[in-house]
C-alpha cells in the first residue's frame, strides 16, 4: 500500500492562504511572501467594509467605510430586520510617455450584511455618502404588541 507522506508545513500553508483571502492585499513583502502580491484573484474578492452600529431610542444609526466610491455605485437595501450594503469601486490609470503608455486598472468590491437590533421602516431611511463615509439612518417601527392565542 503506499502511503504519502504529508507535508508538515501543510496546515501552515492553508492557513496563510486562509489569512491572505481574509485579511486583503498589503502590497509585496518578499520572496515567498506572507501577504498576496496584489495580482493574484484575491484581490477580485469582496472585502468587508468597516462599520458602526448604534441602538438609539428610536432610530438606527450605521456607518461604513466605503473609500473611493462615488454615490452612484452604492446600493443600501433594508427588509425588516436586516441591511445590506453593496459598493463597487473602479480606476483606471494611465501614464504617458515618450516610446511607452502604461495603463493600470482596479476593482474593488464592497460587501456586508447585518442584522439590525429592531425592525426598521423601509419608507424612512436615509443614506448619504460623504468623503468616504456611508451614513445610514433609519426609523425603527413601532413594536408589534404580543397577543395570547388561545388554544383549543
Amino acid at each position: 500500500m503506499y502511503r504519502r507522506w504529508l507535508d508538515p508545513f501543510e496546515e501552515l500553508h492553508r492557513m496563510q492562504e486562509w489569512m491572505n483571502r481574509a485579511f486583503g492585499d498589503f502590497g509585496p513583502i518578499t520572496p515567498g511572501r506572507l501577504l498576496p502580491s496584489g495580482t493574484s484573484e484575491e484581490t477580485m474578492e469582496a472585502m468587508t467594509p468597516s462599520m458602526d452600529l448604534q441602538d438609539m431610542e428610536d432610530k438606527v444609526l450605521v456607518t461604513a467605510d466605503v473609500p473611493g466610491v462615488d454615490k452612484g455605485n452604492v446600493t443600501v437595501n433594508v427588509r425588516g430586520d436586516m441591511l445590506e450594503i453593496t459598493a463597487e469601486k473602479k480606476e483606471e490609470k494611465e501614464e504617458k510617455d515618450e516610446g511607452y503608455i502604461r495603463r493600470e486598472r482596479g476593482y474593488s468590491r464592497f460587501y456586508r450584511r447585518i442584522p439590525l437590533p429592531a425592525e426598521v421602516d423601509p419608507a424612512k431611511v436615509d443614506a448619504t455618502l460623504k468623503d468616504g463615509v456611508l451614513r445610514i439612518e433609519m426609523v425603527k417601527t413601532a413594536p408589534s404588541e404580543t397577543k395570547k392565542i388561545e388554544v383549543k
